[in-house]
């Protein structure tokens, strides 16, 4: 990849990261009795078997959206029948109840991700395209599949740091958890900033990691993949592309999926390039998402029932 001029080019928009869909925050009494409620339970599963905060937050979601946010369950079906046309109502239903299941078990399994590794619950494949790590700048495209925070957790085990972009939770305990969640795992957090952005070119250029979800929604609107539609500039992306254009850093694509229960596989794929261009020519910024797109979509689309974002407008 070129890098000619790079130090000209103008940052790419701040990326998005996702931010859970839970409602909170104030200074009410609801919300104090929410933020012991949330430390509380933190606490428990930190120390409880993993299938069992598994199970917890899995009934609670499908719970909960079942009665108060059953709009979630529209959306996933409406998408659903778009891209499974040949999926039966029946396999329509089963992959709904996949869908709240996985994201219920991952939010149960936040707490335990410090025992992961050491429970023998994951099969890492392709780690050893990280062996380049130190050696030359790594870019980890991220999707957001089985338990996508399951990452951190296989790469500190292995000796990686990494840096991420990171949206705060709404609440106070939730950010405070995932703060220090994520500080135990080695995990540098970037802003979803201009002087997040600044700090990711740095890591890169000093030969580190930077990890960014490729796949995200706006606006309860999907931005990638593209699903068939004319790439675009304004996501993920076009970032990811960018800073490895501006950076000439190694793209990995890394995803997780759920075996059973609390049990995954961790997938790091490539190396990956964009494609070269001649020297002295910009370029095409499109054609690089397109290219993007090329390696997440197949991934999104064969794990459609784990994806965190199946129920939003595409």
């Amino acid at each position: 990849m070129k890098e000619d001029g790079a130090e000209h080019e103008p940052l790419p928009q701040p990326p998005v990261a996702a931010a859970p869909r839970a409602a909170g925050g104030g200074h009410s009494f609801a919300a104090r009795a929410q933020y012991v409620w949330e430390h509380g339970l933190n606490r428990l599963l930190r120390v409880a078997p993993i299938d069992f905060g598994s199970a917890v937050g899995s009934a609670i979601v499908r719970f909960n959206v079942k009665h108060n946010r059953p709009w979630i369950i529209t959306g996933a079906r409406r998408n659903l029948r778009q891209l499974r046309p040949e999926a039966s109502e029946a396999e329509i239903e089963a992959m709904i109840h996949s869908f709240l299941d996985n994201v219920g078990r991952l939010m149960g399994e936040f707490s335990t991700l410090h025992r992961m590794m050491q429970s023998g619950r994951v099969q890492v494949h392709g780690v050893e395209v990280m062996r380049l790590y130190g050696s030359r700048p790594i870019l980890a495209i991220v999707l957001h599949t089985g338990n996508w925070e399951v990452l951190s957790a296989a790469l500190d085990y292995y000796g990686i740091s990494i840096s991420t972009f990171y949206a705060p939770p709404e609440t106070a305990a939730q950010r405070e958890i995932a703060e220090a969640t994520r500080k135990r795992l080695g995990v540098r957090l970037l802003q979803p900033t201009r002087r997040g952005l600044v700090d990711a070119i740095d890591v890169l250029t000093n030969r580190g990691v930077v990890a960014i979800f490729g796949d995200e929604a706006r606006n309860a609107r999907i931005m990638a993949p593209l699903f068939g539609r004319p790439p675009h500039s304004a996501g993920n992306l076009d970032v990811a592309a960018r800073l490895a254009r501006r950076t000439g850093a190694t793209i990995v694509v890394a995803y997780c999926v759920r075996i059973r229960r609390s049990n995954f596989r961790l997938t790091l794929d490539g190396p990956f390039a964009l494609p070269e261009i001649p020297a002295n020519e910009p370029p095409d910024r499109l054609a690089d998402v397109a290219c993007l797109n090329a390696l997440i979509e197949p991934i999104i689309r064969a794990h459609l029932d784990q994806w965190y974002f199946l129920d939003d407008a595409l």
